[in-house]
């Protein structure tokens, strides 16, 4: 296999398994607010299941949902456009939600640049659903992305808004690149970001213009993650790790070690415990042991 070929084969795999930046997504929003944008909230504590089982035996997987501080749900939708049935869908998925956690949600819409206005209440006699409409064309993507460059370039840390406003600058308003183009430029723009939220701004980045977004643009951002330190020991150290250790102390042996030691780079890298479950297939048990080694 040629090196161009491996690299679009890893990149289609990447692309498959979306539960790894969805995961990436939800550690870049831990212990923060979208006050930023307008949304005052308690801060994020973690993510919750988004799959929800419908009467029909099939399952809808929405966009975010977040347990917050004061223990009440987060539930962010990301919409590009207007249709009639959004607000009754929405409704219907509160009310799932609902019924899954019950917790109180607060439901949030962040529109795309180009969608200007959209109705916030759903009034059907005995229903009221209520939610909070964020339109991305109030900042402007250009002064956005220039004032991020400056910052980057001249090794400024990012605090938290600086952060949530590059994962959110392909949806803002652009007088100079379509959607497309200002998301490939915030995530090159991530990969000058130092340390673990590298990474974690890149997926955040494909995570929300994934509705947006092109197959071959999302492929695209997803090789800029796969160039990331993150994605690079995903792919070739653990596979390069386990036939090396398998070969050398029996396989079993090997891939035990293996998972181990991956598991204590992941968590050097700041990924959180559940992710590293998931990526090595240790019991999260073990892998809070791990952690601790590390304090």
């Amino acid at each position: 296999m040629t090196q161009a070929e491996d690299s679009v084969q890893t990149t289609e795999v990447a692309y498959q398994n979306k539960d790894i930046v969805m995961k990436f997504m939800a550690e870049t929003f831990m212990d923060k607010t979208l006050d930023v944008f307008g949304l005052h909230t308690a801060r994020v504590l973690r993510a919750v299941p988004t799959v929800l089982p419908m009467v029909e035996a099939k399952e809808r997987r929405i966009d975010f949902v977040f347990l917050l501080e004061d223990d009440s749900l987060l539930h962010l939708e990301f919409q590009v456009n207007t249709p009639p049935e959004l607000l009754r869908r929405i409704a219907l998925y509160g009310a799932r939600i609902v019924e899954r956690h019950g917790k109180p949600v607060h439901t949030a819409v962040i529109y795309a640049g180009n969608v200007k206005e959209a109705p916030a209440t759903l009034e059907m006699s005995s229903l009221t659903y209520r939610v909070d409409n964020v339109f991305m064309r109030t900042f402007d993507g250009d002064l956005e992305m220039e004032r991020l460059q400056h910052k980057i370039h001249n090794h400024v840390g990012l605090d938290e808004h600086d952060i949530l406003k590059l994962i959110f600058l392909p949806l803002m308003r652009s007088n100079q690149l379509n959607e497309e183009e200002l998301a490939v430029q915030a995530a090159y723009l991530a990969k000058e970001v130092q340390g673990p939220a590298q990474g974690l701004c890149i997926a955040s980045i494909i995570a929300i213009t994934d509705k947006i977004l092109p197959d071959h643009i999302k492929k695209m951002l997803l090789e800029v993650l796969r160039m990331t330190d993150i994605e690079r020991w995903l792919r070739e150290e653990g596979r390069e790790e386990g036939r090396e250790e398998g070969r050398e102390e029996g396989r079993e042996e090997g891939i035990k070690q293996t998972q181990q030691t991956n598991a204590l780079n992941a968590l050097k890298e700041g990924l959180p415990p559940e992710l590293v479950v998931k990526i090595t297939g240790l019991p999260y048990e073990e892998v809070r042991k791990l952690q601790l080694t590390l304090h």
